[in-house]
């Protein structure tokens, strides 16, 4: 999803970090920091990953796996929001899981 954004950001601080090569452009920098943002807030994931499984963009695996808990864990977030929790997944995505088991 691309989104476009006038937003006001340390545009002097973005820029220098880019100079000294620390970054290859803006999108990689801005990509960091969300990433950074991330980690600093486990609790933003959660909420990301329960609207894309409301939303039905990615299955109850999935989203489990952004929100980087175990199904069970996601479950019992989901039920307690009164998330009607769906469990069906493509062949695709069944075969991907077994396949990370498996490989580890």
């Amino acid at each position: 999803m691309k989104l476009k954004m006038d937003v006001i950001y340390p545009k002097k601080e973005m820029e220098s970090l880019i100079k000294l090569k620390l970054y290859r452009d803006e999108h990689s920098l801005i990509k960091d920091a969300f990433r950074a943002l991330l980690e600093l807030k486990p609790s933003l994931k959660i909420e990301y990953a329960v609207d894309l499984y409301k939303n039905k963009e990615v299955s109850l695996w999935s989203a489990a796996e952004k929100a980087g808990l175990s199904l069970e864990e996601f479950k019992e977030i989901l039920a307690s929001r009164g998330v009607k929790i769906e469990v069906s997944s493509s062949r695709e995505e069944s075969d991907k899981r077994l396949e990370r088991v498996f490989n580890e």
